[in-house]
């Protein structure tokens, strides 16, 4: 599925706490890795959010009840292939958490992969 083939794409809305996770994620990311590895991860959280925008049903989306109700993760290496930056991010910590209520995507949160989540989760 894609809105090439005129599917419609989805609303995309960020709650607080994942704004929030976003610019904790790219403040760490720019200390340890400079201005060249924020723009790398800027760009794969961006590509990240408009895969899941085009399609939430995607190659590497798993539907996580366990983590709460209608919850989904996406992990950030799925997207990673298809960054416009000229290198990519070798390994992604990442993982969107997310659900999907019509044609609206509700990103919770933005998570390392070795946190509990459903502590992050309400």
């Amino acid at each position: 599925m894609s809105a090439k083939l005129g599917l419609p794409s989805y609303t995309l809305v960020l709650s607080g706490a994942a704004q929030q996770d976003i610019a904790q994620i790219l403040a760490w990311t720019q200390e340890a890795f400079g201005d060249a590895g924020r723009t790398r991860y800027e760009n794969l959280i961006s590509n990240a959010l408009i895969d899941l925008r085009t399609d939430p049903t995607r190659a590497g989306v798993r539907r996580r009840d366990d983590i709460g109700k209608s919850i989904c993760t996406y992990h950030l290496a799925s997207s990673r292939k298809r960054t416009t930056t000229r290198k990519h991010v070798a390994k992604p910590r990442h993982l969107v958490l997310f659900r999907v209520k019509k044609n609206m995507i509700e990103v919770a949160r933005l998570l390392h992969d070795a946190m509990d989540f459903v502590q992050h989760v309400s």
